[in-house]
């Protein structure tokens, strides 16, 4: 603090820097914004517009709202501080359900049933074929 010197033998940074989808340095996210296949959000009334900087997603499961189609995408989740689901308790006690695991638990069964339903056969790469002449 400003004025009053502190003598220690260590320090631990724990900031977390405030989210910003448009400045981002992560490439992907950059990439998915200036696209148009992400969106901030956004908090207005009639008086005021809040840009909060949080990338959009749906509260259930993580998934990335695409402004494109105006719904959620199908493949793309994410969960965490810097989205605009945020789950409280962020030093949640094990075997306490607390929000933040509930939310990372439906994250998970959001991922899992994507890379495992139905659509999932459309979107997996065809495997390649076997080496030819590596015989013995």
């Amino acid at each position: 603090m400003p004025g009053h010197p502190v003598h220690a033998t260590a320090l631990i940074e724990a900031y977390l820097p405030g989210p910003d989808l448009d400045r981002t340095t992560d490439p992907l996210l950059r990439h998915l914004r200036h696209g148009g296949a992400l969106s901030e959000e956004v908090i207005a009334d009639t008086a005021h517009t809040h840009r909060s900087g949080r990338l959009t997603v749906t509260p259930d499961s993580g998934h990335v709202v695409d402004p494109g189609v105006g719904c959620p995408h199908p493949r793309r989740i994410t969960l965490g501080a810097p989205t605009n689901s945020r789950a409280l308790a962020a030093f949640a006690r094990p075997r306490t359900n607390a929000p933040a695991f509930r939310q990372n638990d439906a994250g998970a069964r959001a991922l899992l049933t994507t890379l495992t339903g139905p659509a999932a056969a459309d979107h997996r790469p065809e495997r390649p074929a076997a080496p030819v002449g590596l015989g013995g």
